[in-house]
């Protein structure tokens, strides 16, 4: 009994020497560690980032807290702050800060200082963190500060960006309207906060809400919130919608459009037909689709306008077509003036503006325009003049000019000046001029200008005239249908008269019958056949005559000096 009490106090005391010399042991490791952490203070100035506050309810700017350690030997210069994304290269310098980063940013030995980050650059562009995440992929992302300084080395830490994420879908629908679209606004349900819209800005569009856009709420819950928008905007090809928000996010969306372009290409006036004009209307190629006319506007020089065309229902104008309009209105009494015409279309646009001139009040013509100049007579040439119907004067004729030489007086039978000449009659002027002297083989072009003075009002008017000179005469003398070995032929005979000037060189025949809906073309190799001044040659060309019996065929030939004969052949009702 008593030996078991003695072994419980010795083990005891055994028990309490061990623990203080544990105690001893540890202390002097303890302290063993203390003393060299003291003995590895750094030589140099190291900043620390002790603190990044960004607000998700304002991403306008962010705050980074600089820490210069008390044992730090220098004050230190904060030079230049950067962000980058985890795990990217690319930094993005921060440009504007408060207090600024222009001169540095002195922190003195053992204090720190709140540095005020409100712009950042990225592509040649100065951001805020909030376009930074909204536009640019930073949103719920980590992003790394860093803080540099000539006088420390970097100090980094990583934080991460709010996630804030809003879709933007457009709808323009260039089928509908260009005067109208809709911009629709959905905030993830992922996101961390309700957004709060200040502004939505299309480049490219004046346009206007029909609901206020300042103070809505997109709440974080997925449901889709639209603005309805009345602004053009026809002709705008790629937009870019910009959504700003009152806590600094900025969301951005790059669209093309699909356009329809039209427009005037001719406004034309038959001076035959005084009671309307034609509009020919050309819908590009590049247009997405149809352009519906509705309507096209005139309005005569001094401002009035004359009763619009409306197109009831809307004409519709393919891409890469026309349509041409029948404009009903007199102009007989609106002549020489400018008119200004637009077209309206069903998809709220319109054409640019096309100034077209009514026909002036005396009107022109030559009667015989291909046989004005003879071959047979290249010292003279007859021109027939006519006072149109449309002309609201009579006139007189006072000269001719051609390549500057003035024809009057006793040089053209009967002489010039000639008057008068009512409103649809005509006179024939014989006119003395060589005119042959003036043909080339680079030129045949030769223009007569004709002067006439209104026999009332003794306005002048001069009417230009354009024509190639003949150069020779081809005729068709016969043309005959011939078998040779079982195989039917046409037999042509052309000739080049005598008083051609000219050799001629044959680049094909034509023949065109009522039955054919393509003629038939015989062409000759380049400077094949040659026929020269006053010969005569005879073709035989493939035809199978036999389904063209009791029928009329045309026979054209054409030649490489643009010189043209035709023959109409009447195919017996049987050849022997």
């Amino acid at each position: 009994m008593n030996v078991r009490m003695d072994v419980k106090g010795v083990s005891t005391l055994l028990i309490i020497i061990l623990m203080i010399i544990s105690a001893i042991v540890g202390g002097i490791i303890s302290y063993a560690f203390t003393i060299a952490y003291f003995t590895k203070k750094p030589e140099g100035t190291t900043l620390a980032i002790t603190d990044v506050r960004i607000d998700k309810e304002d991403v306008s700017q962010f705050t980074i807290s600089v820490l210069n350690p008390s044992y730090s030997p220098t004050d230190a210069t904060v030079s230049r702050i950067a962000i980058s994304l985890e795990e990217e290269m690319q930094l993005y310098d921060v440009v504007k800060t408060e207090p600024t980063l222009e001169n540095g940013i002195v922190i003195p030995i053992g204090e720190s200082k709140n540095i005020t980050c409100m712009k950042v650059r990225r592509d040649k562009a100065n951001v805020t963190l909030g376009e930074l995440i909204g536009s640019y992929g930073f949103a719920g992302k980590n992003i790394i500060m860093h803080v540099f300084s000539p006088d420390s080395v970097a100090a980094n830490v990583k934080v991460k960006a709010p996630y804030v994420n809003l879709d933007i879908a457009e709808k323009f629908d260039s089928k509908f309207s260009f005067k109208k679209f809709n911009i629709t606004l959905t905030n993830s349900p992922q996101s961390e906060v309700d957004i709060i819209i200040n502004d939505i800005l299309i480049g490219g569009i004046d346009a206007q809400a029909n609901r206020t856009i300042k103070g809505t709420i997109i709440p974080k819950n997925g449901v889709p919130v639209c603005f309805m928008f009345n602004g053009s905007w026809h002709g705008v090809v790629k937009t870019s919608i910009i959504v700003y928000t009152k806590q600094g996010y900025i969301f951005r969306k790059e669209a093309e459009l699909k356009n329809v372009e039209a427009t005037i290409q001719n406004v034309s006036f038959n001076i035959e037909r005084r009671d309307h004009f034609n509009v020919t209307i050309l819908n590009f190629a590049e247009s997405a689709h149809y352009a519906n006319l509705t309507m096209i506007k005139c309005r005569l020089n001094n401002g009035t306008y004359i009763p619009e065309k409306l197109c009831d229902p809307p004409v519709g104008i393919a891409p890469n077509s026309t349509v041409t309009i029948r404009y009903d209105w007199n102009w007989t009494e609106y002549r020489g003036r400018n008119i200004t015409i637009v077209a309206h279309f069903l998809q709220d646009f319109e054409t640019a503006f096309y100034t077209a001139i009514t026909p002036p009040p005396i009107i022109v013509k030559v009667l015989n325009e291909t046989s004005v100049f003879n071959p047979k007579d290249k010292e003279h040439f007859n021109i027939a003049i006519q006072n149109h119907v449309s002309s609201i004067e009579a006139i007189n004729v006072t000269k001719i000019v051609v390549k500057g030489a003035v024809l009057n007086g006793t040089k053209v039978d009967p002489s010039l000046p000639y008057g008068l000449i009512a409103r649809g009659d005509y006179t024939t002027f014989k006119c003395d001029f060589n005119w042959a002297s003036f043909v080339s083989v680079t030129d045949r072009n030769l223009t007569l200008t004709v002067h006439v003075v209104a026999s009332m009002s003794r306005k002048e008017y001069a009417f230009d005239f354009a024509f190639v000179l003949p150069v020779a005469e081809l005729n068709i003398t016969s043309v005959g249908c011939v078998e040779i070995g079982g195989m039917k032929y046409l037999n042509i005979t052309i000739k080049n008269m005598n008083y051609s000037m000219w050799n001629l060189t044959l680049a094909k025949i034509v023949i065109t019958a009522q039955e054919l809906t393509v003629p038939l073309e015989y062409v000759f190799p380049k400077g094949h056949t040659l026929i020269n001044v006053g010969s005569e040659i005879v073709l035989i060309c493939s035809f199978d005559w036999q389904e063209y019996l009791d029928k009329d065929i045309t026979v054209t030939v054409v030649t490489d000096e643009r010189v043209e004969a035709s023959r109409v052949y009447h195919i017996p009702q049987s050849i022997a």
